[in-house]
């Protein structure tokens, strides 16, 4: 072994990981089956589609010969705080709380920089490496948990001994023979079921195992049309959820975040609703361009922001909504038809008929059609009607 895990830890610790470890770059066989089983059913979300590449890191870097497994915490002392004070002066949306800080892809891709500096200074030569930070084709929760930082929780997130699952990972892979971790942690979830529980779309269907493309944090950055099952679901979020992390006792307390760039701005925390409709994209990325929920663009979090508002059910907010009844953007008038009508009343049923009179787009009209099937504004418009898929 070119290196020991020991040396290995420090030099993590050095670089500003919270917890560090190693395993060899052999292929993840074990996920093969699972991963083919995954993408069968449809439960992927943004997973890469290889799976080949995904379960052998050889076929990503040939020249590898250990992972280095990272984590980092993100869960500040003023994170905490504001995770609890969610604002009710002001129609406030909800961020996760992984978004509250500086964008985690830049902040740890440049400590695993610094880590690889620390090793061709180590080693005295040069180290062909590859970082890999949530968007590689790795799955990273199987190679912390083979480089012994932690375990996989029932909800399919990644824990560690002294901060929970509110962890960054990231991975570097190496052209270095590194002393391997023997001994994987043990997991901790027992009977426990309370994430799965809180689950609010039963999107984890079994223990570890889960439906991406029910998870809230996936569906609040998919494109297009929400699903009419999960807009009530998502409340305020216009990014993220945090509901199984908080569910789960693992995670109540856990060690604070040291790290300063993960403090959070309370008012990207909790954005006001309707400033977020009339952001530019300009300054849009101004306020959120160093955050995590910003890789997907202002109008992702608009379309959000206006189920947020109907979720919310304030009559004041309609004014506002039935501006976007008549948007370019189809996912727009959707979501504004569906607000207006959970929030009811004589104005917002009136926009909705008028809007219908001129819409085109026959997916569009069934989200609008029930603002004249009981009142007849205007009868030569024909019931399209309206499907609700069941979720469970």
């Amino acid at each position: 072994m070119e290196l020991s895990l020991e040396r290995l830890k420090e030099l993590g610790r050095l670089a500003g990981f919270d917890a560090v470890g190693a395993t060899s770059a052999d292929p993840f066989d074990e996920m093969t089956e699972v991963l083919k089983d995954y993408a069968e059913r449809g439960r992927t979300g943004f997973e890469h589609e290889d799976i080949a590449l995904r379960v052998n890191p050889k076929q990503w870097m040939p020249e590898a010969q250990s992972l280095i497994a990272v984590a980092m915490a993100y869960l500040t002392p003023q994170g905490q705080r504001v995770a609890k004070q969610h604002p009710k002066e002001r129609p406030a949306g909800r961020i996760s709380v992984y978004s509250y800080g500086e964008d985690y892809h830049r902040v740890m891709s440049e400590r695993l920089d610094i880590l690889k500096n620390l090793l061709e200074t180590e080693l005295g030569r040069p180290v062909c490496a590859q970082k890999a930070v949530d968007t590689s084709p790795l799955v990273d929760r199987r190679v912390a948990e083979r480089a012994g930082i932690g375990w996989i929780g029932k909800n399919c997130m990644f824990y560690t001994p002294s901060y929970g699952s509110f962890v960054f990972l990231g991975t570097l892979l190496v052209d270095v023979s590194i002393e391997a971790a023997q001994a994987a942690q043990v997991n901790r979830c027992g009977t426990c079921s309370l994430c799965m529980q809180a689950c609010p779309t039963q999107a984890l269907i079994a223990p570890g195992v889960i439906d991406a493309t029910r998870c809230l944090s996936y569906i609040t950055q998919m494109k297009g049309s929400i699903p009419e099952p999960y807009r009530a679901k998502m409340g305020t979020r216009v990014w993220g959820c945090d509901t199984c992390q908080w569910a789960c006792p693992e995670n109540k307390p856990v060690e604070a975040s040291p790290h300063e760039r993960y403090r959070p701005v309370e008012e990207l925390a909790y954005p006001d609703l309707v400033e977020l409709l009339y952001l530019s994209n300009r300054e849009f990325m101004r306020r959120y361009g160093k955050s995590a929920a910003a890789w997907r663009g202002v109008r992702t979090l608009q379309r959000n922001a206006l189920i947020a508002l109907g979720n919310l059910k304030n009559p004041e907010a309609v004014v506002h909504l039935a501006k976007f009844l008549r948007h370019e953007r189809s996912e727009f008038r959707t979501s504004a038809a569906w607000s207006l009508r959970r929030i009811g009343g004589e104005a917002a049923r009136l926009a909705v008929a008028q809007a219908l009179q001129v819409e085109e787009d026959e997916q569009v009209k069934r989200e609008m059609v029930w603002a004249v099937e009981k009142e007849g504004v205007n009868p030569d418009i024909p019931s399209l009607g309206t499907s609700e898929p069941n979720c469970k």
